[in-house]
């Protein structure tokens, strides 16, 4: 059953967390974009949250927080601004699969840059169009004490920076969720920087195609692999929301400040009445994110946590797309102006909208 009373320390993380995404994050947004990259000061500030990059207490880091937490934590942060949320957010990935399920030496050799904000880390989960990861087409096969990976990923975050990438993949003789760790300095790798593109060139995402052998000892455990996936997706469709709730209310306070034929234009029908749905239509899918969130800290099945997250994840996208485009028309011509910041986020939204896509869980309709 979803609790939908948020406890101590998920007021107290989301206070934190919604400060620093208005004070810190937002004000950085037009620097990070124009430079492609976050300022040093900020990034070290995200880092040291442990939010980002979480390790568990036992391997010396400061605990890996509830799923439930930690989505509430990244929506706060991307209310302030969702590419440098989720640079980080996607830099810190590494640190969550191997306090998770990396083995004593990787822990051991890997984890003691975790909180290091000059160290950035890589996973390359994305594919094609986006597909979930039981379609994913990359394969990681163990042979004879070596791993085989090959396949192409998009999106991969810092794919030209990072030391080593954490490949996903499936294993070919029984499609079964896999990850390993490949150097970036490994023969085989072919990284091509993606550059200035739609959004989140802060992240440094580039297309990388594999064709590698690395030791069988660069291989994660594949014991829940699946379910820190389903987190990893999660948290992107939650800085969506994020996103999309900064949009409207920014959104509605301008209708309300914007006056024509001597009323705020927030007055009239054909304004509030697409802002009242947009924020009925965010509580949605904020609520799709707290019902998948719950079900995997329950424990839930497996395949039920992927469908639900598969659900959220394309309801929170289609919002976000549907919600920035709903705030540059209501702005009008300064909508598209760069002095106002939601044609950023709508940009960013359609990035993020067409990145993960699973089209058994989206209600797009083809134009034919």
């Amino acid at each position: 059953m979803i609790n939908l009373a948020p406890d101590e320390e998920q007021e107290a993380v989301t206070e934190m967390t919604r400060s620093l995404g208005l004070d810190v994050l937002y004000p950085a947004s037009k620097e990070t974009e124009a430079a492609g990259a976050v300022p040093p000061a900020v990034w070290r500030t995200i880092v040291e949250t442990g939010l980002t990059a979480p390790v568990s207490e036992e391997l010396g880091g400061g605990g890996v927080p509830g799923v439930v937490t930690q989505v509430a934590a990244v929506e706060s942060l991307a209310y302030g601004d969702a590419g440098i949320t989720l640079a980080a957010l996607w830099s810190g990935a590494p640190s969550l699969l191997i306090s998770e399920h990396g083995t004593t030496a990787q822990q051991a050799t890997l984890l003691t840059s975790a909180g290091d904000p000059d160290t950035r880390g890589s996973v390359a989960l994305y594919e094609g169009f986006g597909r979930g990861a039981s379609e994913l087409e990359t394969t990681v096969a163990v042979q004879d004490g070596v791993v085989r990976v090959v396949g192409q990923k998009v999106a991969v975050p810092f794919a030209a920076t990072a030391e080593s990438i954490i490949v996903i993949g499936v294993d070919p003789s029984d499609r079964g969720l896999r990850a390993v760790i490949v150097p970036r300095s490994t023969d085989g790798i072919d990284v091509t920087a993606t550059g200035s593109g739609l959004a989140l060139d802060a992240a440094g995402l580039g297309s990388v195609s594999f064709d590698v052998t690395v030791p069988a000892a660069n291989l994660l455990d594949s014991n829940g692999l699946g379910m820190t996936v389903e987190r990893m997706r999660l948290m992107v469709a939650a800085a969506q929301t994020g996103m999309a709730q900064r949009a409207m209310e920014y959104a509605a306070e301008y209708a309300s400040e914007r006056i024509a034929f001597g009323k705020p234009i927030a007055s009239f029908q054909g304004i509030s009445f697409p802002l009242a749905e947009a924020f009925s239509r965010t509580e949605q899918a904020r609520l799709e994110i707290l019902d998948a969130a719950s079900l995997m800290a329950d424990g839930g099945d497996p395949n039920r946590v992927s469908a639900a997250v598969s659900a959220a994840v394309a309801y929170a996208s289609e919002n976000a797309a549907e919600t920035t485009r709903l705030a540059v028309q209501i702005l009008g011509g300064h909508g598209f102006m760069t002095d106002y910041p939601v044609e950023q986020w709508y940009r960013t939204a359609a990035f993020l909208s067409a990145l993960d896509f699973d089209p058994l869980a989206s209600s797009f309709q083809p134009a034919f």
